[in-house]
């Protein structure tokens, strides 16, 4: 019998199995510490805010709130409660992340998940509009003011009538943070801007989507008629003039003029304004330091009109709090059949033009009555300006001269552009800064404006460039072809 020499290596297969016991043991401790690091991580990962944990990889940034959102959340001082209405289990996901945005914002606002079913006496307390509570809305409730945010005003559906096709064409957008952060504005807010339309002068009504758009954006609107007054309300924040046919009278004229010399704000849209005609309303823009010039401004350059139609204005956005939120991304503002605005030498308030030609447009001295929208003799070329802003002390006039500026097919075919930019108006007016510039998000394609250039330019392409191209190409491929 043999005895184990204590002197002798191990045996081969003692080695192996040793080294694959080291080395398993080495695998499960690096394994554990893995996972054990793992976890940790997914820990902290779970305790930082959604906003740190995830990216935005939206091509319309759903999830990532403004500037104004942020600066309005952030000066809350009072809770604001936000309860998603929906059966448990089916709450819109990119509702439930957007009220999680806000939530993390600032401490104020509480978001809640409310089940009508399950808390049937929840919504008793609160006087809503039964045929608004769809599933997924929003109420949002700041103790003495609360707004129903309804699912459709969440996701907003358009028709507008195709004329090419005689059909309704829809396209859906996104406009959650632009609802909800007016809600949080409303019932936070203590104060909220009212504005008056001036009648009695042939004025054009707002319709029915441009009052909505003011009413979503917290503005009370009001008619308001000076003859048998003494003069303006003084809860007036804005007296808006949309596109008068007649004249004011000297009374009018005088008690706007002290409107606005002690601070008030005017908002006013004028269609065509013959020589010697509406003294009296300019009476009142000569005050703020404008006035209007003659003829009907054709634009030269085919990059800044409509295609085919050269008085459908492009203009150049100039640098102000109004405008501002146009200046990143492609936005146009439409203004059809417009007649320059031109500065008083004699004023001392402080005029900053809003949208501006090119230098290639120029005016056609018969105005409504030209037969023609080719440059001819006697037409004046420049750069003309068709929009302005003017300050004089604390009173505020916005001017636009088209009367066509808010009619609905002309705001949507720069996808709403003109009807933001009226309300970023009313609210620098009202001194509404924080509010300006919170859009929908388009769910669909973004709508196209083809300048003039830009048809050429494509026509061109698709016409000439492209067949000859082809054409050549086949060409070249034949000869190559025989030469085999």
């Amino acid at each position: 019998m043999k005895t184990a020499n204590p002197g002798k290596k191990p045996s081969k297969l003692r080695q192996m199995f040793g080294s694959r016991f080291k080395a398993g043991s080495y695998s499960a401790f690096a394994a554990a510490v893995v996972i054990a690091i793992a976890v940790l991580a997914n820990l902290a990962v779970q305790a930082l805010p959604q906003t740190a944990t995830q990216i935005d990889l939206t091509a319309q940034s759903l999830y990532t709130l403004s500037d104004q959102t942020r600066r309005i959340a952030a000066s809350l001082d009072t809770d604001v409660n936000l309860y998603l209405l929906a059966l448990r289990g089916n709450e819109d996901d990119t509702i439930s992340r957007l009220l999680q945005s806000y939530a993390e914002l600032n401490s104020h606002i509480h978001v809640s998940n409310v089940d009508p079913t399950e808390q049937p006496t929840f919504l008793d307390t609160y006087d809503l509009d039964i045929n608004q509570l769809y599933a997924n809305s929003v109420l949002v409730d700041g103790g003495g003011r609360s707004r129903l945010v309804s699912y459709s005003d969440i996701y907003v559906t358009d028709y507008s009538k195709n004329y090419s096709t005689y059909q309704y064409d829809t396209s859906t957008s996104f406009d959650g943070e632009n609802a909800l952060t007016n809600a949080i504005h409303y019932v936070s807010s203590q104060n909220l801007p009212k504005v008056y339309q001036l009648t009695g002068h042939g004025e054009s009504e707002l319709s029915d989507y441009m009052e909505e758009l003011l009413a979503g954006d917290n503005v009370e609107t009001e008619t308001l008629s000076l003859l048998s007054m003494e003069s303006v309300p003084e809860d007036a924040s804005v007296v808006m003039i949309n596109a008068p046919t007649s004249d004011l009278s000297a009374d009018e004229a005088e008690m706007l003029v002290q409107y606005v010399e002690n601070g008030g704000r005017l908002l006013l849209l004028t269609g065509y304004i013959e020589q010697g005609k509406m003294e009296n309303l300019l009476t009142v823009t000569k005050a703020m330091g404008l006035t209007v010039g003659q003829g009907l401004i054709m634009e030269g350059d085919g990059q800044m009109h409509l295609n085919r139609y050269p008085h459908y204005l492009l203009p150049t956005l100039e640098s102000h709090t109004i405008t501002s939120p146009f200046t990143s991304g492609r936005y146009y503002i439409l203004v059809p059949m417009a007649q320059p605005l031109e500065e008083t030498e004699d004023s001392s308030a402080a005029v900053t033009w809003l949208l501006t030609t090119s230098e290639s447009a120029y005016t056609k001295a018969a105005g409504m009555n030209a037969t023609t929208v080719e440059k001819e003799d006697g037409d004046e070329e420049g750069q003309f300006h068709v929009a302005a802003a003017s300050e004089l002390g604390e009173g505020r006039l916005v001017w636009i001269a088209s009367s066509e500026f808010l009619d609905d097919n002309v705001n949507a075919m720069v996808s709403g552009a003109n009807g933001n930019l009226l309300m970023n108006a009313v609210d620098w007016m009202a001194g509404q800064e924080e509010t300006i510039s919170i859009r929908s998000k388009s769910l669909d394609e973004d709508g196209l404006t083809v300048t003039g250039a830009e048809n050429s330019l494509w026509s061109a392409v698709m016409i000439g460039i492209l067949p000859a191209a082809l054409i050549a190409l086949g060409i070249v491929i034949c000869i190559r072809r025989k030469r085999r």
